[in-house]
């Protein structure tokens, strides 16, 4: 398990939360696949229901469970297909470095699964099932606000539980999250939503569901410490990678070489007054922008002509991209504009 450092609300405090894959030595046996459970390739269209039971019913065939092999060692996540041909959206730390993939489907059968992307800064992956199924369809996330319904979907603690469904309310958007990682280092997860429907190990990666049936976030950890405080990647930030994938059957993320903080949290740190843009914190000066000329203290405002207001607007614009694409980036530096023209590049 891993130790979480949580910033809410800019206030921090300590808690362990789960890594979202949990160990264990038990396997759900040879199954008899439920005919009842239609597993026909299709994407569940959203029903406008604010009946649950419905919902839930609606969407189950297009969520797996996940067991990951790692040596000896196996561990329990979650995902949700998102697109046709069977690619299903997780978090990273469910599938990153495992031997073998196997998902298992709602209707009891299981097949392997392969690793196409990952980003390990974000938390999330791409897997493609051996099989066309079902998947659903992603909300807006810019139109998720605090206090709209949500249910969580996911495979808690084992395989047993796979497809447990809880229920809550999204309690707050644009959290930051500040990770001590085993080795020591420091990670940042920023603009989660912060939702009360109760998640355990092995939720990592299932879909948070609004009451239109669609997906508008991974679950990726939760507060041990406290109930009801669990948190959630916005789907939108992969939904061009999911694109890059199905026209092209792969995607690397080209490598920027920053680290940053939303504006927002850095005016909280007293680094800078600007609450719009990405404050970079630290630079790789054989990266990219680094060779390009961004230094620190820098704040990221533009990339070509979409205006950059938290990082992960910067992730997810930078996402529509390739190595080897020319951008134009648009910097405040000591209060005037300038613009760096950036060739994009993968990380040596």
């Amino acid at each position: 398990m891993k130790k979480f450092l949580v910033l809410v609300l800019f206030f921090c405090f300590s808690v362990t939360a789960f890594s979202g894959c949990f160990a264990i030595n038990n396997s759900t046996g040879n199954e008899v696949p439920d005919v009842n459970i239609d597993m026909t390739p299709r994407q569940i269209s959203a029903n406008n229901s604010t009946d649950f039971e419905e919902i839930v019913e609606n969407v189950s065939p297009a969520i797996v469970g996940i067991n990951a092999v790692y040596n000896n060692m196996q561990s329990v996540g979650s995902g949700v297909a998102v697109a046709e041909n069977g690619y299903v959206l997780t978090n990273n730390h469910v599938v990153e470095g495992a031997n073998s993939i196997t998902v298992y489907y709602a209707n009891k059968t299981s097949g392997k699964a392969t690793l196409i992307w990952n980003d390990p800064a974000m938390d999330l992956a791409i897997i493609k099932t051996n099989i066309n199924m079902p998947y659903l369809k992603t909300g807006d996330s810019n139109l998720v606000e605090a206090g709209q319904d949500v249910i969580a979907v996911g495979t808690p603690l084992t395989l047993q539980f796979k497809h447990t469904v809880t229920k809550g309310i999204i309690s707050a958007k644009n959290r930051t999250i500040e990770i001590t990682n085993e080795d020591g280092t420091t990670s940042y997860l920023q603009n989660l939503f912060q939702h009360d429907a109760s998640i355990n190990p092995g939720n990592s990666g299932g879909p948070l569901i609004n009451s239109n049936g669609e997906v508008i976030g991974i679950n990726t950890l939760k507060v041990s410490e406290a109930e009801g405080i669990g948190f959630a990647i916005p789907v939108g930030i992969a939904l061009p990678v999911v694109n890059h994938i199905l026209k092209d059957g792969t995607y690397k993320t080209p490598y920027l070489g920053i680290f940053g903080f939303d504006s927002e949290i850095a005016v909280f740190y007293g680094r800078t007054l600007d609450k719009s843009g990405v404050y970079v914190v630290n630079v790789d000066s054989k990266g990219p922008l680094g060779k390009a000329g961004i230094k620190e203290g820098d704040i990221i405002k533009k990339v070509g002509d979409l205006e950059i207001k938290t990082m992960l607007d910067l992730r997810k614009t930078i996402y529509n991209y390739k190595i080897g694409d020319s951008i134009s980036i648009e910097i405040l530096r000591n209060g005037k504009i300038q613009t760096l023209d950036v060739e994009l590049s993968s990380r040596n």
